[in-house]
Order: C-alpha cells, then structure tokens, then sequence
C-alpha cells in the first residue's frame, strides 16, 4: 500500500511538472506587446516574395511593416516554388539528354569511339614530332 501511495504521488509531481499554467492578463498583454515589436520593415526582396507567394497582390498592397511570421512563411513557400521549378528543370534536362545521346549513337557517335580517335590523333602526332627531332 505503501509503495502504491509513492507511486501516485510520484505521478501527480509528474503531472505538475509537465503542466502549462493558464496565462492570466499580464502575460495576455506581454504577448501583444512582443507580437508588436516583432514587426518590422520587409526590404526589397522580402516584398518580392510576398508578392511572388501571393500573400499580397502588388508591392504597393505591403504594409509598411509586416510580422516577422508572415516573411517566415512566403519565404518557406517560396523555397518550395523554387525547388519544384529547379526539380522539373532537371527533368526536363535529362529527357533532353537522353533523346540527344540517342541520336548521337544512331550516327554512331559513342564515348569509346571519340576515345580511339582521340588516341590515334595523339600517337599521330607524337610521331611527327619525333620525325621532326630526328630531322634536326
């Protein structure tokens, strides 16, 4: 019985610890007053973004000053926007890829081919220049 009461008042201290307390008037008014105070001024191309992400419609619609939340949140929107567009542009750039290695093998084209010719080209010059050592 003894280690029953132990166990729950362990618990309930617990509990306590872990509990939030309601915010009264102070803390209501102290949470308005840094709400305020976190506003400020969104430079140029903080208000691009809030024009791009459309959270306002033109850049004469910002506010003079704006919540720190509101940057926070074009500005993830707009990280997603553009890794979408750099996701399909990477797409796009291997479907290209892919349909010009193709037409390059049906010339007959090849990476092993260009190599030889690069080897042979080399081995052709090496000996002309040592027909022009021996000549001198």
């Amino acid at each position: 019985m003894e280690k029953l009461l132990r166990v729950r008042g362990s618990i309930s201290l617990i509990r306590r610890c872990l509990c939030t307390p309601a915010q009264d008037s102070k803390t209501q008014a102290q949470a308005t007053v840094e709400s305020l105070s976190s506003r400020y001024k969104p430079t140029e191309f903080q208000k691009f973004l809030l024009v791009w992400t459309k959270k306002y419609k033109s850049k004469a619609d910002i506010p003079k000053y704006v919540t720190s939340d509101v940057i926070d949140r074009s500005r993830s929107q707009a990280r997603i926007k553009l890794s979408n567009i750099l996701m399909a542009l990477t797409a796009l750039g291997s479907v290209f890829a892919i349909w010009s290695g193709k037409n390059a093998a049906k010339r007959g084209e090849s990476v092993h081919q260009m190599n030889l010719d690069w080897h042979k080209q080399y081995q052709e010059e090496f000996k002309k220049n040592q027909e022009q050592a021996q000549a001198k």
